[in-house]
């Protein structure tokens, strides 16, 4: 048991011997762009239906930023710019912004992070049927991902991101032949999805002090 406990010890000593690629006072950020499926329930006061289907986002750009406030742990803002289609009326497009947190659980190395994080945050839909119907809605928006990140040298790097974006949408409105409907008439928009990404990522320390 000795032994076990001091290979241990030797293990974790030595990889703490190594820069980290994230630590205190790290500020990191990254952009990325990619592409997504999405489960969609709603329903329509409309004609009275419930709708489901599949779609596909596309999301140009997504950007995070954060900062260390301890060797494994990160805070920092999320933002999100996807479209969902395109019809008559033009295209689908939304905004999720939110409160990033992520554990970097494999920073050891000056040359790769493993940033495993939630954000929650608001998240913004407006959908054009045609050129006078429309469909607008704003909620709550919850996020997990996984960002592996791979630094070519101390500042600059690249990363890919695999994710799951819940939205929830409770302001609604719908207009269709001069009509507005809210969630007050019923109205109800949920959708969720997996996603990914792969963008430029970059970061530096705000402070020098050794480890």
């Amino acid at each position: 048991m000795r032994k076990i406990l001091t290979l241990i010890v030797i293990c974790i000593t030595a990889m703490s011997a190594h820069a980290q690629s994230f630590k205190f006072g790290t500020i990191a950020a990254d952009v990325n762009a990619g592409f997504g499926t999405y489960g969609i329930k709603a329903h329509s006061p409309v004609n009275g239906d419930d709708v489901s289907g599949i779609a596909f986002i596309g999301t140009l750009p997504e950007i995070n930023a954060e900062f260390g406030i301890l060797k494994f742990l990160g805070v920092g803002v999320h933002y999100r710019r996807g479209t969902y289609g395109k019809s008559s009326g033009g295209k689908a497009r939304g905004n999720d912004i939110g409160l990033n947190v992520n554990f970097h659980l494999a920073n050891k190395k000056d040359k790769f992070d493993l940033p495993i994080g939630v954000a929650i945050g608001g998240t913004t839909l407006y959908a054009p049927v045609n050129t006078t119907d429309y469909f607008k809605g704003k909620g709550t928006l919850i996020n997990v991902h996984v960002s592996p990140h791979i630094y070519f040298g101390k500042y600059i790097g690249m990363t890919a991101t695999l994710g799951y974006n819940k939205h929830v949408l409770g302001h609604i409105e719908a207009v269709s032949n001069g009509k507005v409907y809210t969630e007050a008439d019923g109205a109800t928009w949920k959708m969720g999805g997996v996603y990914f990404e792969i963008g430029i990522a970059g970061k530096f320390d705000l402070f020098k002090k050794k480890e």
